[in-house]
């Protein structure tokens, strides 16, 4: 996984006070198959949260199905359920997961998250 950057909880505390949408997300890291990114939030009563975002591509750059490699995609994302992510699908032939965070606990679960897949 090519990583990005180090997670930056004032800079996208900040980005998201200033911004249009009150988010900010940078992206942590990625690969064909997945991609990680780590965000900040400002809610209508001015509290920020931060959340982590896993994104898992079904069939990347694929022109078959790969069977094999959906079973462990399929893994991962039961690992992430039980880790209390959210699941939803998307347009681009993936699927988000997000959980949130304390900012404190946003580095742990990134490495946490980058052991799983050099695991599966």
């Amino acid at each position: 996984m090519k990583e990005i950057k180090l997670i930056d909880i004032q800079v996208l505390l900040a980005e998201a006070r200033n911004s249009e949408h009150k988010e900010s997300y940078r992206i942590l890291g990625k690969t064909n198959d997945y991609r990680i990114g780590a965000g900040a939030r400002i809610g209508r009563s001015d509290q920020p949260s931060f959340f982590l975002e896993v994104l898992i591509y079904l069939c990347p750059d694929h022109v078959s199905v790969d069977i094999p490699l959906l079973e462990r995609k399929l893994k991962f994302l039961k690992e992430l359920t039980k880790r209390g992510y959210s699941t939803s699908c998307q347009d681009s032939n993936c699927i988000a997961c997000e959980i949130t965070l304390a900012p404190r606990n946003l580095s742990a679960e990134h490495k946490a998250i980058k052991s799983m897949i050099k695991r599966i």
